[in-house]
């Protein structure tokens, strides 16, 4: 690659002093050296400023910064003044708990100069805490309606780690503060689906995602619930007229299918709010669906009713 382009490697970073370094060890070893990493320290209170300090010393294309109050807390929020600090052609939004594959920018960044493209999208695996058992590998993706669609469906499993953008693309957007979960998706939904001529698919697996028991992607709340299903009904709402019908319906079902976790848990708040706000079922089936709600909520019966019925209203999901 004649041109070196500076690459922002942009991670926001809440109580990981245990794992940052491997991390940031990760962009050390990267085959392509023209970057800066901004790091964004979301409030922790475990060390990570230390840890920081060390990486600080050891290479001066660090930089860690504390969320300004100018930014709600939350990851979104450090992503957002973190672009902001940035100064790359091209951005890399990243984790502070998972793991680069050593060409991970070299490889995206050439597949988009050689197809003269601005988005990049990578394979990832699943590993354990400690990163020693792959616990999922993905195998390379065949595109089945579109990559925009593909992704609503979640039949393919892009995020922010494995996405790398050309800096013109990135700048149009931000994400969504108040979001607590999701976030990703509401993000990378209206880029892919905006700009889809634009994506390259680079089928190669570069990153490594790490599980564990504090991740936020194991972890439901009510806030979290609310924000799943606030996207949902984004990509319901959002649906190109253009695109399948068939995976609009399939994106109705999936909603109607997470709300069934209010169901089960009887919270009764969001069940009715949000059914409410799925203004795409027939009336009948909203008191149909209400009525097994009250019913189950005093005789904890009625979720295979449940599921049956919202089967039937989408048999094609």
């Amino acid at each position: 690659m004649p041109e070196q382009p500076l690459v922002s490697i942009i991670i926001p970073t809440y109580n990981r002093a245990h794992l940052i370094g491997e991390t940031l060890d990760s962009i050390l070893a990267q085959s392509y050296t023209n970057w800066e990493c901004i790091v964004v320290d979301d409030g922790s209170t475990d060390g990570t400023a230390t840890v920081m300090d060390t990486y600080l010393k050891k290479d001066s294309r660090f930089q860690y910064h504390v969320r300004p109050n100018t930014h709600l807390p939350g990851g979104n929020g450090a992503r957002n003044f973190g672009f902001k600090k940035s100064k790359g052609d091209y951005v890399q939004w990243f984790d502070s708990d998972d793991v680069m594959c050593a060409t991970l920018i070299e490889h995206q960044l050439q597949s988009l100069v050689v197809h003269n493209l601005p988005i990049s999208i990578c394979l990832l695996d699943r590993y354990n805490e400690d990163l020693t058992e792959l616990k999922k590998t993905t195998k390379k993706h065949t595109i089945r309606y579109s990559i925009y669609c593909d992704f609503a469906l979640r039949i393919f499993k892009a995020n922010l780690q494995t996405s790398f953008f050309k800096r013109d693309i990135a700048k149009k957007y931000t994400f969504n503060e108040s979001l607590k979960k999701s976030q990703e998706v509401a993000f990378l939904q209206r880029i892919f689906r905006e700009h889809e001529e634009c994506i390259y698919l680079l089928n190669e697996v570069l990153v490594k995602i790490r599980r564990h028991s504090g991740s936020i992607t194991t972890n439901y709340t009510l806030e979290t619930l609310k924000s799943i299903l606030d996207v949902k009904l984004l990509l319901i709402d959002e649906f190109p007229e253009n695109q399948p019908v068939e995976v609009l319906e399939k994106l109705k079902f999936h909603f109607l299918d997470k709300l069934k976790i209010a169901f089960v848990n009887k919270r009764t708040s969001i069940f009715n709010g949000y059914l409410l706000k799925f203004t795409y079922i027939k009336w009948y089936d909203y008191l149909y669906l209400t009525i097994l709600y009250v019913f189950h909520f005093m005789f904890n019966k009625g979720l295979f009713s449940y599921e049956q019925r919202i089967k039937k209203m989408y048999s094609n999901r």
